[in-house]
């Protein structure tokens, strides 16, 4: 099968260019500027493996020229302008989240893909939950839309608009709503704008035997390991047309020290304090729809996944892995 991936040589892309490669597909890359080190440290092999094209998803022809190109027969679209930077900058924050993604639409109808994954946000619900459970808010699926900042409110204007394509124009795309992704590479999404940099710090800091403070660590959240997102965007790819127009991609739930505490348990010398605190929310994202529409449900546990993220952290600072 041909894929392209934009955004592959990201934080989320190489690890589904890893996937898609291992299962012998033909894949084109499509970055603004394609980081060819991590895509290399994270699939472990040479750019021969993989078509890279340089462009921007904001210029609708590139976008068409490199979807002729490629032959692409699927697409799972990443790219994206995330966080504060979208805030600082609205303008090209819609440009690239919201025009950006609707050049993919267009481009894959006119060449008649079979198939788009997209990369929504649980950021389109925002922080106010429809009913209470423990204390904690809880979103359905279908839960209204509410987000707080402009990479959310672009996210959320992709869904809709994705109702529409489907509905007028027969398009087959699904967004995915990753929750907070962690994992080896988690720092590349800083220059992209990501709020969540402390997940990097958290273990990356003690992987190097670095001394690191992390806040607010009563905070509770969604952990989910980047190859388990990744392979929810390989599960959707090959999915039948689905009920919804995106779904929640979840993990495990703990709070920030919990995880600091499996970071210690696996680095027991590690110079890690966690200070007391919270976000002041506790939101949870019900998945089922993920489970029924592409198959999808995690499968690595915490203490695998942080393994995983130490073990590669290290061995890309030539350090022994534990």
């Amino acid at each position: 099968m041909r894929y392209l991936v934009t955004g592959g040589t990201g934080f989320v892309g190489a690890y589904v260019v890893e996937a898609l490669v291992n299962a012998n597909h033909e894949v084109t890359l499509f970055d603004i500027a394609p980081n060819r080190q991590f895509l290399k440290e994270v699939v472990g092999l040479d750019d021969s493996k993989v078509r890279i094209l340089s462009g921007d998803v904001t210029d609708a022809f590139a976008v068409l020229k490199a979807m002729r190109e490629s032959g692409a027969q699927r697409v799972i679209h990443l790219a994206a302008m995330l966080g504060h930077l979208c805030d600082i900058n609205p303008i090209r924050a819609l440009r690239v989240n919201a025009e950006g993604t609707l050049n993919i639409f267009e481009a894959a109808l006119e060449c008649s893909v079979e198939k788009v994954v997209w990369a929504s946000t649980i950021g389109v619900f925002g922080t106010f939950g429809q009913s209470k459970e423990g204390g904690a808010q809880v979103f359905g699926n279908d839960s209204p839309h509410r987000p707080q900042g402009v990479y959310g409110a672009c996210k959320s204007f992709c869904e809709n608009v994705a109702r529409l394509y489907e509905r007028q124009r027969g398009l087959d795309a699904i967004g995915l709503r990753f929750s907070m992704a962690y994992g080896y590479g988690k720092a590349l999404t800083a220059q992209r704008g990501t709020r969540v940099g402390f997940i990097a710090d958290l273990v990356d800091g003690p992987a190097l035997g670095q001394p690191t403070t992390i806040a607010n660590g009563d905070s509770n959240l969604d952990w989910v390991y980047v190859g388990d997102a990744a392979r929810s965007a390989v599960l959707a790819s090959e999915s039948l047309k689905t009920k919804e127009v995106a779904v929640n991609i979840t993990g495990e739930r703990y709070t920030i020290r919990e995880v600091a505490g499996v970071v210690k348990k696996l680095l027991p010398d590690a110079q890690l304090k966690v200070e007391d605190g919270s976000w002041g929310y506790d939101l949870v994202f019900d998945a089922t729809a993920a489970e029924r529409e592409i198959g999808y449900r995690p499968t690595t546990s915490i203490e695998n996944g942080i393994r995983q993220n130490i073990n590669k952290v290290r061995v890309a600072n030539n350090l022994k892995p534990i």
